[in-house]
C-alpha cells in the first residue's frame, strides 16, 4: 500500500469527505478526527494531512460573525471543507438553529442554515468587476 500524498487542499477535502471522516477544531486549536462509519482512523492517514494543518484550521474555525455562545453543528467539517463560507450572522431558521452562513458558490452567494441547509434568503449574484 502506497502512502497517501496530497498535492492540493482540494484533494485533502475530497479525501476526508469520501472516507467518511469528520474533523473538529477544539478550543485549544487541536484538530480531532473521527469516522462517521465507526472505523478506526489509521495514524498514517492523519499524518498525511499534516502539511495542510493550517488550511484545515482556517476552514474549521467559526466564521466571522458566528455567535460565541453557539456551537458549530457536528457535521461542520462537511460544510467547511466542501464550501467557501464567507461569514455568519444570527438569524433563527425554521428548524430553530440560531445562525445562518453566507456560502460562496462562485457565481452567487446564498445565506443558508448550517443545520438543515435551507436557503434563508434569495441568492445574491457574485458580481466581479473587470478593470
Amino acid at each position: 500500500v502506497s502512502p497517501l500524498t496530497f498535492k492540493t487542499f482540494r484533494e485533502v477535502a475530497l479525501w476526508v469527505l469520501r472516507q467518511g471522516y469528520r474533523l473538529k477544531m477544539r478550543k485549544d486549536g487541536v484538530i480531532e478526527a473521527w469516522s462517521i462509519l465507526g472505523r478506526r482512523i489509521p495514524p498514517e492517514n492523519l499524518n498525511a494531512l499534516e502539511r495542510f494543518y493550517d488550511d484545515l484550521k482556517r476552514r474549521l474555525k467559526k466564521p466571522r460573525g458566528w455567535p460565541k455562545d453557539v456551537d458549530l453543528p457536528l457535521w461542520w467539517s462537511d460544510i467547511a471543507l466542501g464550501f467557501t463560507i464567507k461569514r455568519a450572522r444570527p438569524n433563527t431558521c425554521k428548524c430553530g438553529f440560531p445562525v445562518v452562513i453566507l456560502v460562496d458558490l462562485d457565481l452567487w452567494n446564498e445565506w443558508r442554515c448550517p443545520q438543515c441547509g435551507v436557503i434563508a434568503e434569495p441568492c445574491l449574484p457574485n458580481v466581479k468587476t473587470v478593470s
